[in-house]
């Protein structure tokens, strides 16, 4: 045979493995990959709810094919979104706390719908993650998504957020949330004949979650629902998960550890005022878990990061939520393992919870489209708009939901007594 037959039968080759493999990770994308969110809930009311209202929860999350995998989506999710150079309208209020402290609070939205009465309008608290604010790309995207859904949307800014000088020496933790019913009493105040949600992101989601769990009547006369996404469900499963070698070690716990190691050297002139830390262990710390063991914990009154993590644990206490809640995670979220999620608290015939479970998605991710390109709206932004949107239009719904199960919850407990 000539050489150039050769080469010929070689190119052949080439091309048709290439074609072949291109052929069956194609198949893999479209059988496997790209998959319907489950709903797992008890209450057949907020299922109706949901499949009435959120058409997105009955299709195929396509996520971009290029970074499907948990991880790279939980990266990129904070690069392929708004860029950081561009900045929203925010109204700021600097909101001065009993302690002393102070924090920011920003609002967007409250120009549009001027022709809706004020007792038809909706007010979203959109609580953030770990060291995220509001010019944080995700929490730019959820505000807009927010604002097209026609709500009025505040934004927490935690204490050292958000471009606002730490005045005492605390910052703020999962298991806390006095800062969180400072700023709610305050909107109460604020708008006071709107309906409100909640939305927390990631610790901003746990944050929420126990202060429902803390506070279920005082939840139940301020919000209608509420919405957490992204949030690890037990801390303990959650730092062993990101413990593991190598990628979530080294690379997801790094980063996060950097963060808040960052955000307390920042501060440190004025959080060295106080002794109950020693800032060499803090800023020796090699993961989260000595980070919080060093420096959260001590704060906050906690011996250690396990009696921290204790309290901030949400999965057994779900019960006790007062108001319909909406949990939306990944299967692949490095923080939060799919192996882990309340899916038999959910399930309880007398539960307020509906959980939302994707097999793709990583950490506040759920990225989509074709092309590594920057978007606004990708499907966690989708999920939010149509959420903030059925709740404002379909708030009777949800007050019945909720009425409802309370007394199907009373009547069961009378019976087992």
């Amino acid at each position: 045979m000539s050489e150039s037959g050769t080469t010929a039968e070689g190119n052949l080759f080439t091309l048709t493995t290439a074609a072949t493999s291109l052929a069956m990770l194609a198949v893999y994308y479209i059988f496997k990959v790209a998959q319907k969110p489950t709903i797992f809930t008890g209450n057949l009311l907020l299922q109706k709810f949901l499949d009435d209202h959120m058409p997105s929860l009955k299709e195929k999350y396509w996520p971009s094919w290029y970074s499907w995998e948990g991880r790279l989506q939980s990266a990129l999710g904070l690069n392929l979104r708004i860029s950081s150079k561009e900045t929203l309208p925010y109204r700021r209020e600097i909101l001065e706390l009993k302690d002393g402290g102070q924090l920011a609070v920003d609002f967007l939205g409250e120009n549009e719908n001027k022709d809706v009465a004020d007792d038809e309008k909706l007010l979203v608290f959109l609580l953030p993650g770990l060291t995220s604010h509001s010019n944080t790309s995700y929490v730019k995207t959820m505000c807009l998504s927010i604002v097209r859904a026609g709500a009025v949307v505040a934004i927490l800014n935690n204490r050292g957020l958000g471009g606002v000088p730490l005045k005492t020496p605390r910052t703020y933790c999962a298991a806390n949330h006095e800062d969180v019913r400072e700023v709610i009493a305050h909107l109460k105040k604020t708008f006071p004949n709107h309906k409100m949600i909640a939305i927390g992101a990631s610790l901003g989601g746990m944050t929420i979650g126990r202060y429902l769990i803390n506070h279920p009547e005082e939840a139940k006369d301020t919000f209608l629902a509420a919405m957490v996404i992204s949030i690890c469900w037990d801390p303990m499963v959650g730092t062993a998960s990101i413990e593991k070698p190598f990628v979530n070690r080294y690379i997801v716990n790094y980063t996060l550890t950097t963060n808040m190691q960052n955000l307390a050297n920042k501060h440190r002139t004025v959080l060295e005022t106080r002794d109950c830390w020693d800032m060499e262990k803090v800023f020796g710390s090699k993961t989260l878990r000595e980070f919080d063991h060093h420096f959260t914990a001590p704060q906050f009154g906690f011996k250690s990061c396990e009696e921290y993590y204790k309290a901030a644990k949400i999965s057994p206490e779900i019960e006790k939520f007062s108001i319909p809640v909406i949990g939306l995670n990944a299967r692949d979220d490095p923080m939060s393992p799919g192996d882990d999620l309340p899916i038999q608290q959910a399930t309880d015939d007398r539960s307020k919870l509906a959980l939302i479970v994707t097999s793709r998605g990583g950490h506040l991710g759920w990225l989509e489209g074709a092309l590594p390109v920057r978007r606004k709206f990708h499907y966690m932004e989708r999920v939010v708009f149509e959420f903030v949107k059925a709740v404002r239009e379909n708030s009777s719904e949800l007050l019945y939901i909720r009425d409802a199960q309370e007394k199907r919850n009373l009547f069961a407990s009378d019976i087992y007594q």
